[in-house]
């Protein structure tokens, strides 16, 4: 942690990642300073959650073996740590140490646990469920309306040219924000097969995992940066998600070209 400017408390944050971004977001507030805040939110937006996970074992690991998707996982890891030690360059400011006094632990009562629970589940609640359901809606009013056609013709010079994936793959991207799950339930809606083997090669779906495992975070997670550290803040680390997600995706996708390895 402190070689990216954290102290261990913001290993908490990260490993609520792994099963949303939403609350690992939301927890960066014990962090006790601004730029470790903003550094921890940085970093944890770009862990793995259940989500990306379910593309990631669904597409990758499935048809091209755990293997695989342990390497998306490693280059993810492995991300994070050069990301956040960017950050920690450029962000003006020194790495808060840890001083705390330990108190005696009690078992706790049935009663402060329930009180404690809800009052951590009680954002996720009010703040991540409605922009989902809004966005499920947007996603259904976009199909009947022919946007998603737009989209698809738009995106073709980055996701076919560039990236090498099929040109629905605009439309799953875009709508993938709302969430990233999503992704694939779209891909299979749009190319009319949940048999993943007949619509991508192997290289691909290798692409897309990771192009979906570094883009963007779903708009929930948007919401909670945007009310923690403020829409431009938010802006430039979705911003700065997206290029990396397109710019690591076009290269990975001409060195399987060249090497033929997938």
């Amino acid at each position: 942690m402190h070689r990216i400017g954290l102290h261990g408390k913001g290993f908490i944050p990260m490993t609520l990642g792994f099963g949303c971004n939403v609350p690992a977001c939301l927890r960066c507030a014990i962090m006790e300073t601004e730029r470790e805040r903003l550094i921890c939110a940085f970093v944890s937006s770009l862990v793995p959650c259940a989500a990306r996970s379910i593309v990631i074992m669904g597409l990758v690991a499935t048809y091209l073996g755990f293997g695989w998707a342990v390497i998306l996982y490693a280059l993810d890891f492995l991300l994070i740590f050069i990301l956040g030690r960017i950050a920690f360059k450029v962000l003006p400011g020194e790495p808060v140490g840890l001083i705390m006094e330990m108190p005696s632990y009690k078992i706790p009562t049935v009663k402060v646990t329930g009180q404690r629970t809800w009052f951590r589940l009680k954002d996720f609640i009010v703040e991540a469920f409605p922009v989902i359901i809004i966005g499920n809606l947007v996603i259904y009013i976009a199909n009947q309306t022919g946007l998603l056609n737009l989209i698809q013709g738009v995106f073709t010079p980055v996701t076919v040219w560039w990236l090498g994936l099929p040109a629905a793959t605009g439309v799953v991207l875009i709508f993938g924000v709302l969430r990233k799950e999503l992704t694939l339930i779209l891909l299979a809606s749009l190319m009319g097969t949940t048999n993943f083997a007949l619509i991508l090669s192997p290289s691909q779906m290798f692409v897309f995992a990771l192009v979906v495992m570094i883009y963007i975070p779903c708009i929930a997670t948007i919401a909670v940066l945007s009310k923690e550290l403020g829409a431009r803040t938010t802006a430039l680390i979705s911003l700065t998600e997206i290029v990396l997600a397109i710019v690591l995706g076009g290269i990975v996708f001409r060195v399987f070209l060249i090497t033929r390895i997938l």
